[in-house]
C-alpha cells in the first residue's frame, strides 16, 4: 500500500497542465508524463483581448485540483520559445508581444513554455503518434487556416525566426498581383471548405460539418467536385513540400481529418498528380499520407511534450 500511494503521488505530482488556445474556443486537459490525457477539463469561449485571456487560463489553473509539474501553452501564431513571446498570434491578434512565460512563471511559480500550434501537433505525432520513430516528417493541420510542423532528424524543425511550418502563407506562382485569398490557409481551409458545401447544398448552418460529409460520404455530385479539388490542392501542397523535404511521412490534422474520406481522396489525388508528369513520379519517392493518430488533443499533448523536453 505504501509503495501504491507513492507512484499515485509521483503520478499527481508530475502532472501538466495544457491549454490549446484555438479561433473559437479554448480547451485543456491534464496530461501525465507519459503524453496520454488523463482528464479534459470543460472547453472555453476565446477571448476577445488579452485581459480575458488571463482570465481564461487562470480559470482553468485555480480549478485544478491536482499537483501540477508545469503549464505547456499552444497558440497560433509565431512563438519565440526561447524568450517565451507571443507574436501576431494568428486570428488571436491580441497576444502580440504578449511575454506569457515571464508573466505566468511570475503568477504560478511553475514553469511555463508556449508553442505554436501546429508544432505542437506534430510534436504530439512524433511523441506518441504517427510521426514516432520517423526521422523526417510533417503534420499538415486543417483548421481555419493551414498549420504546420516539420520534423527533420527526429527534432522539430522552427527556423531562424521560430516560423518554420507556417504553411497558411504559401502562394501559388505567375501571380500579377499577390491576393490573400490565394495563400495556401485560404484555399485549404477546412472552415471553407465546409462553408462552401453548406453554401452549395443549401443548409442554414454554414458551419455544420457533419452535415457537409454527410453529403461527401454520400457522393453528392453537386458538393463532390468541390472536395476533390480541395483533396488536390493538398495533394499538391504535399508534393510540394515533398521535393523540398524528402519526408517520410505526412499526417494531416485538424477536425476534418477524422473523416477517413479525406485520408483516401488525398492519398488517391497525391497518386494522380505524382504521376501526371512521368518523370516526377520516378524520381520523388512517394511519403506515406495518414491522420493524425491524436486528433482534437494533439495540441494538447505536444505542448506538454515541449514542456517536458525543456
Amino acid at each position: 500500500y505504501a509503495i501504491m500511494a507513492k507512484n499515485n503521488l509521483w503520478r499527481m505530482i508530475m502532472t501538466i497542465l495544457a491549454i490549446d488556445f484555438g479561433g473559437t474556443q479554448v480547451k485543456s486537459a491534464l496530461v501525465s508524463e507519459e503524453f496520454a490525457i488523463e482528464k479534459s477539463l470543460p472547453t472555453q469561449s476565446s477571448p476577445q483581448t488579452l485581459d480575458q485571456a488571463i482570465d481564461v487560463i487562470d480559470h482553468i489553473v485555480t480549478s485544478v485540483e491536482a499537483k501540477l509539474s508545469g503549464i505547456a501553452i499552444s497558440v497560433p501564431g509565431t512563438v519565440d520559445t526561447e524568450e517565451g513571446v507571443i507574436y501576431h498570434g494568428g486570428l488571436l491578434r491580441f497576444f502580440h508581444g504578449f511575454r506569457i512565460k515571464e508573466v505566468l512563471e511570475a503568477k504560478y511559480h511553475l514553469p511555463v513554455m508556449a508553442l505554436n500550434d501546429g508544432k505542437a501537433a506534430a510534436l504530439a505525432e512524433l511523441a506518441t503518434g504517427h510521426l514516432q520513430g520517423v526521422t523526417n516528417g510533417a503534420a499538415l493541420v486543417l483548421g481555419s487556416g493551414l498549420g504546420g510542423g516539420l520534423i527533420i532528424n527526429g527534432k522539430l524543425f522552427q527556423g531562424s525566426h521560430f516560423q518554420a511550418g507556417e504553411l497558411t502563407f504559401i502562394l501559388p506562382v505567375q501571380m500579377e498581383k499577390v491576393e490573400p485569398s490565394l495563400m495556401r490557409g485560404m484555399t485549404l481551409s477546412a472552415v471553407g471548405l465546409i462553408t462552401k458545401v453548406n453554401e452549395v447544398l443549401g443548409n442554414s448552418d454554414l458551419k455544420d460539418g457533419l452535415a457537409a460529409f454527410k453529403a461527401i460520404n454520400a457522393g453528392d455530385k453537386t458538393v463532390y467536385p468541390l472536395f476533390e479539388s480541395y483533396c488536390r490542392n493538398l495533394a499538391i501542397t504535399i508534393l510540394n513540400l515533398q521535393t523540398i523535404f524528402d519526408m517520410e511521412t505526412f499526417v494531416i490534422g485538424g477536425g476534418i481529418s477524422a473523416q477517413p474520406i479525406l485520408i483516401e481522396e488525398v492519398n488517391r489525388q497525391f497518386d494522380k498528380v505524382h504521376h501526371e508528369i512521368d518523370f516526377i513520379g520516378k524520381i520523388i519517392k512517394r511519403p506515406k499520407i495518414v491522420a493524425c493518430h491524436h486528433h482534437n488533443g494533439a495540441n494538447l499533448i505536444g505542448a506538454a511534450y515541449f514542456l517536458k523536453q525543456k
